[in-house]
């Protein structure tokens, strides 16, 4: 058994290939609503979307949003997810989106762990935009000569860092202080809209995520030299909110389901819930919420607002989460250890308490105490 305390250490980040600012990305994503019912849905479509003011830019593996959306260019067949017909006003089916998605993670893998680097003892793989078996990480994993156990924390959406994070806490427990395990997230929310649901819902899915990759590790403290020392996870699932939000597979991809209700209902569980955290773990609550850095998922454009007038916390306390969404968007499971990755290069005091909070279908809300270290 490992008797040190666990870290999370070493963030890594790889680009998604492409990004536009916010603004084309809404005039692309509104002149493909269009192709199928006419202007008025362009209208519509500008109404909804996420501003500028809430996202500057957002980054995309697919390369549909640098071409016209009326074009039809059969070179790029295989690459364009979102090309309009009669027959298929949605775009490409899910066997091609998974295709794409298979291609470009086994990519992103490869260039995460190139062939000189140590194998780790625990590889866990986090995604919710794609799912082929055998995967990307067990792809890589075979060649490491049976060094290396892989888990699949899938399907569980934007909160998933945290229940991963969970994970690698305990498998570096049951190893020596020289067991290292890391997780990747390989998130590719681009290759899921569906320019033929015209919803105002959908609407607001559809400016709002985006692609991103990371990697981090969960080692002994003796072995970091910085990073997040974990000290609490606790995940509630919400009574009466089954229904407000869902991600399901469909023909074309995966349908994501997000309600008006969200912010709301997150909002009147969040005292309480931080209470619990801070209860658990011997902390006075007061000075928790007071102290603590917060690392909040923006599940939506009112999420973080949400949060912080609910725990009366400042803008300063958000900052580096409202930062995350204006320069990445909603990057699902892989937004979360993008905003642990700005805290830690902000160069933070040794012992600031780092509260993260993330949000997902159940409605679950799961939460963590970290320390700096």
């Amino acid at each position: 058994m490992n008797p040190n305390p666990v870290v999370l250490t070493d963030f890594q980040t790889i680009l998604p290939l492409h990004h536009l600012d916010q603004a084309s990305l809404i005039e692309w994503s509104a002149q493909r609503h269009g192709l199928i019912d006419g202007q008025r849905f362009e209208k519509i479509f500008h109404r909804y979307a996420v501003p500028s003011e809430k996202i500057n830019e957002r980054y995309f593996e697919c390369v549909d949003a640098l071409h016209s959306p009326s074009v039809v260019d059969e070179s790029l067949r295989n690459q364009l997810m979102y090309q309009h017909s009669e027959s298929h006003p949605e775009g490409a089916g899910i066997d091609q989106r998974a295709q794409f998605f298979q291609h470009r993670a086994n990519q992103i893998f490869a260039e995460f762990y190139p062939a000189a680097i140590a194998a780790p003892d625990h590889l866990i793989h986090v995604t919710c935009t794609g799912y082929v078996a055998p995967s990307a990480a067990q792809m890589r994993a075979r060649d490491w000569s049976q060094q290396t156990a892989v888990t699949h924390a899938y399907h569980m959406g934007c909160y998933a860092a945290l229940p991963a994070s969970r994970m690698a806490l305990a498998f570096a427990n049951t190893g020596d202080q020289n067991t290292r395990v890391d997780i990747v997230h390989t998130e590719m929310c681009s290759l899921h809209m569906n320019p033929a649901n015209h919803t105002p819902e959908q609407m607001v899915v559809q400016s709002l995520f985006a692609d991103g990759h990371v990697k981090y590790s969960a080692v002994s403290e003796s072995k970091a030299k910085s990073g997040f020392r974990m000290l609490k996870f606790q995940e509630w699932i919400l009574p009466d909110s089954s229904d407000d939000m869902s991600w399901v597979p469909a023909p074309w991809g995966m349908q994501m389901t997000l309600s008006r209700e969200v912010p709301a209902k997150i909002a009147a569980h969040l005292r309480p819930f931080i209470q619990k955290l801070a209860q658990d773990s011997g902390q006075n609550v007061s000075e928790l919420l007071k102290n603590s850095t917060f690392a909040v998922h923006p599940g939506g454009p009112k999420i973080i607002d949400s949060v912080r007038e609910t725990l009366e916390l400042s803008h300063e306390q958000v900052s580096v989460s409202q930062k995350i969404l204006r320069e990445r968007g909603n990057m699902s499971s892989a937004t979360l250890p993008h905003i642990w990755k700005e805290i830690l290069e902000s160069n933070p005091k040794s012992g600031t308490k780092v509260v993260s909070l993330a949000f997902g279908p159940g409605l679950t809300m799961f939460g963590a105490l970290f320390e700096i270290i």
